[in-house]
C-alpha cells in the first residue's frame, strides 16, 4: 500500500510560499456558515482553529468503498483507505468540503470531499469521499490520490430521501465550481504537492 501522508499548517503553508501561492483567508470563509449552523458545534475555538489552518493536503491509496456513489448515487467517488482517514486531525468538523485533487501525479481537478459517517447510510467507520469533477471511464483501485481540502460548504446531516441526498451533493458539486475559480483558491491547483514524486513505504 502506499505511503500516507497528510501535510498540514506549517509544511503546507511552507509548500504554499515556496510558490508564491496566497494563503485563504478562512474566517471569511466560514465565519457567516458557522453562524447559520449553531446546533452543529461549528461555532467551538477548536473548530474555528482547526478550520482557519486550511488548506490541508494528503494522499494515500485509493480502494475500494460501499459501491453507491456510481451505483446509486450517479456520483463515482474516490476512497481513501481507513489509515488516510484516521491520521486527519480529529478536530476536523464532519461534512462536505471542496477542493483539488489529482491521481498519480496527472492532471489536477476540481473536487468535493465527504468526510464522515453518511448518516443516511448509517455507516459504522467514519470515510473520506472523493468526487473529482471528471470522467475517468476507468477503474482507479490502487492508484494514489492527492487532494488539497480547500473549504468547507456544509455540515454532516441525514436526508428523508436518497433523492434530497443526490440533490445536495449536485448542489455542493455547483457551489464547489465557483468557489474554485475564484483567484486565491484556483491558484492552489498548481501547488507543488500534486507533482512530487513520492517514495513507497518499506
Amino acid at each position: 500500500m502506499g505511503k500516507v501522508i497528510v501535510i498540514f499548517d506549517k509544511l503546507a503553508r511552507y509548500a504554499l510560499r515556496s510558490q508564491r501561492i496566497p494563503q485563504i483567508n478562512c474566517s471569511l470563509t466560514w465565519g457567516n456558515h458557522i453562524k447559520r449552523h449553531r446546533s452543529t458545534g461549528l461555532e467551538s475555538s477548536d473548530t474555528r482553529e482547526m478550520l482557519s489552518q486550511l488548506p490541508l493536503f494528503a494522499s494515500g491509496e485509493i480502494v475500494k468503498g460501499f459501491g453507491r456513489g456510481s451505483k446509486e448515487l450517479g456520483i463515482p467517488t474516490a476512497n481513501f483507505p481507513l489509515e488516510v482517514v484516521k491520521s486527519l486531525p480529529e478536530s476536523l468538523p464532519t461534512g462536505a468540503y471542496y477542493g483539488w485533487a489529482n491521481v498519480d501525479n496527472g492532471p489536477v481537478y476540481k473536487m468535493v470531499l465527504s468526510v464522515g459517517w453518511n448518516p443516511f447510510y448509517s455507516n459504522k467507520e467514519k470515510s473520506v469521499e472523493t468526487h473529482m469533477l471528471h470522467n475517468f471511464n476507468c477503474d482507479l483501485y490502487g492508484q494514489i490520490l492527492k487532494i488539497c481540502i480547500v473549504g468547507f460548504l456544509r455540515p454532516e446531516r441525514s436526508f428523508d430521501s436518497l433523492e434530497s441526498l443526490i440533490a445536495a451533493i449536485r448542489a455542493d458539486i455547483e457551489q464547489a465550481k465557483g468557489l474554485l475559480d475564484e483567484a486565491d483558491k484556483a491558484k492552489l491547483k498548481e501547488a507543488p504537492f500534486f507533482t512530487e514524486k513520492r517514495c513507497p513505504s518499506k
